[in-house]
């Protein structure tokens, strides 16, 4: 029920962006959820349709891009599990915008997250951030001619003290 609740306000806060469509903590609130959750959420959240499906290794892999032809194209995949020996899950989310702009936008949300900011630098392709904190692996790039970026979320294994 609490996750049911969780996915109203994510799809609420989300409906509410305008040129973005997903914010750093949907990102990172989509982790959390189980694959048909997700998928729930992001369908009826009515800003990402699914594209397509396909099967890699088990994995039900989901490809959702957004509707909006106003916007820069975005998608979101879903399904990227890894499944631990003691049998937890954990998710990786990435999603993907021709927009950069949407990019520099989540960096400075997940700076007012207070995630710690481990790597900031470059490569021939990309300007490359991580980020991190005890629950999340976060890789955000920016292409260097500016045309695209990626933001991979990837879910880390907590370990109580």
């Amino acid at each position: 029920m609490k996750k049911l609740v969780l996915a109203i306000v994510i799809i609420f806060t989300g409906m509410r962006l305008n040129a973005q469509s997903i914010s750093f903590s949907d990102l990172t609130n989509l982790t959390n959820l189980s694959d048909g959750q997700a998928h729930t959420y992001l369908s009826l959240g009515g800003v990402f349709k699914l594209d397509y499906m396909k099967e890699e290794n088990g994995k039900k892999i989901e490809y959702f891009r957004s509707k909006s032809a106003k916007v820069a194209p975005q998608s979101i995949t879903i399904g990227v599990n890894e499944i631990q020996a003691n049998g937890t899950i954990l998710r990786t989310v990435l999603y993907t915008t021709q927009d950069p702009e949407n990019i520099v936008n989540l960096i400075a949300q997940a700076k007012r997250a207070k995630l710690i900011m481990k790597f900031q630098g470059m490569d021939r392709d990309n300007n490359i951030y991580k980020f991190d904190n005890e629950f999340y692996n976060i890789t955000m790039l920016i292409s260097t001619n500016n045309n695209k970026g990626s933001v991979e979320v990837k879910q880390k294994e907590f370990i109580g003290y």
